[in-house]
């Protein structure tokens, strides 16, 4: 089937169709496992390494209101690191990704299934699985790439060689030898109907075959008009945006992109606003100035594998899994009841591990939460001990019989962070430190 040009059909129905009613069916399942409410219940984590999960009831620039079981709690938005939705149940899937991909100036990606060009205005045709007959219209100034059809494999680093290109004008990029490598001409990119591109070449119109179009590139020299996002949103039909304002009214998010661009996104899609963006540093995202593991046994001479086996762990666990810790299961402690918690950031560290980081002026705070990896908490202890410039912040010994210890110290002027995990009661049995959410705070 070709895209943008001819459809296949059976028995008189086109394989558009047919493709069209099978993505809504796979949204609207999706809709029903939420059962309305599900699509909203979230958990938002805050600066200070706490988080809350409940309805979501309303967001602004300003701040989010949840529902929480024990009451509901608003929580200023320059407090937030993020905000995740449940992920699907094994048994659902995404719905199929759209075939095209909008790129607008500032970043943001917009999954689409067509796209038509006139004059200056862009109209583009989102995924049926958002809405039957739903159009995104936007200035052709706030393009910078259209993928018309998905690449993979060879075709797609193709296409990535292509972007790196500094041409001097637009491009038309086109598939060759059946849709096995690709070619582009440069020019003035013009009119995009149902069945042709236009490409003005030495002042020349000519006009290709949508079909055989893979993409186009827009020549984008300034980018002067793009702002500075407060929330990156992620969708799980293939959005990411950039965001400068977002508001919740009635199942949709309403948002403005960095760039300016306004559409309206349902709710039910996302899978994480990120509001890190100028607030934070994660550990694991920095490359330390010295790491240095030290084993309790000498190491063998030919057994290079032990050295790999101390190095320290950047966003996953030493079972390769999340980073994950048992955590009292009422904030307020009335209960001895645990629950295991999941981290997507932080670090899984050794004992006899000393790790320092250089550290940019604009810091203030140090946080993370650290505990014993759960897998190893029976045995394992470890002596936990922070520094900023060797001026010791924090010595604590932190042991799997015992609840995670949260940290939050000052580091403003400092120019180094250590940390170092030495050995506990058992020496190193079990000694594996999850320093989860570990950040670097402005």
């Amino acid at each position: 089937m070709l895209l943008f040009g001819g459809q296949i059909r059976f028995s008189g129905v086109s394989l558009q169709v047919v493709m069209r009613v099978f993505a809504f069916l796979q949204f609207a399942m999706i809709g029903l496992w939420c059962g309305g409410l599900c699509a909203a219940e979230v958990t938002a984590a805050r600066l200070d390494s706490t988080s809350v999960t409940g309805e979501l009831k309303s967001w602004n620039n300003a701040q989010v209101v949840i529902a929480a079981p024990a009451s509901e709690q608003t929580i200023a938005t320059d407090q937030l690191v993020a905000i995740r939705w449940p992920s699907l149940p094994v048994n659902e899937k995404t719905p199929a990704s759209a075939p095209g991909l909008a790129e607008l100036i500032d970043g943001t990606r917009i999954p689409i299934q067509s796209v038509l060009v006139t004059g200056d205005q862009a109209a583009l045709q989102l995924p049926a699985a958002l809405g039957e007959n739903r159009t995104l219209q936007l200035s052709v100034k706030s393009l910078a790439v259209v993928r018309f059809v998905p690449l993979d494999g060879a075709l797609a680093k193709q296409w990535d060689e292509i972007r790196q290109n500094k041409a001097a004008g637009d491009l038309l990029v086109v598939r060759k030898r059946d849709g096995k490598s690709l070619d582009y001409v440069d020019g003035v990119l013009g009119e995009i109907t149902a069945d042709k591109v236009e490409l003005k070449v030495d002042g020349e119109s000519n006009r290709a075959d949508r079909a055989k179009v893979a993409g186009v590139f827009y020549l984008r020299t300034s980018q002067s008009a793009v702002a500075e996002p407060r929330v990156s949103l992620q969708g799980r039909s293939g959005l990411r945006a950039a965001a400068t304002n977002v508001e919740l009214a009635g199942g949709k998010l309403l948002v403005t992109t960095s760039g300016g661009t306004k559409f309206e996104w349902p709710l039910i899609d996302l899978e994480l606003a990120d509001f890190s963006h100028g607030k934070i540093t994660y550990l694991s995202d920095l490359e330390p100035a010295g790491s240095d593991w030290t084993s309790l046994v000498g190491q063998p001479a030919g057994i290079p594998n032990l050295a790999g086996y101390g190095r320290v762990r950047r966003d996953q666990s030493i079972l390769g899994s999340l980073l994950t810790l048992r955590v009292p299961e009422s904030a307020d402690g009335e209960t001895q009841a645990t629950v295991l918690r999941t981290f997507n950031k932080g670090l899984a560290v050794r004992s006899r591990t000393e790790l320092i980081y250089r550290l940019p002026g604009s810091v203030n705070r140090f946080t993370a939460l650290a505990g014993i990896e759960p897998a190893t908490a029976t045995n394992g202890a470890v002596k936990l001990a922070i520094f900023a410039d060797d001026r010791p912040l924090i010595e604590t010994a932190v042991t799997g019989s015992q609840p995670p210890v949260p940290i939050d110290v000052q580091i403003s002027g400092a120019k180094r962070l250590k940390i170092v995990v030495d050995y506990g009661d058992n020496l190193d049995t079990g000694d594996w430190l999850n320093l989860c959410d570990a950040k670097l705070v402005k």
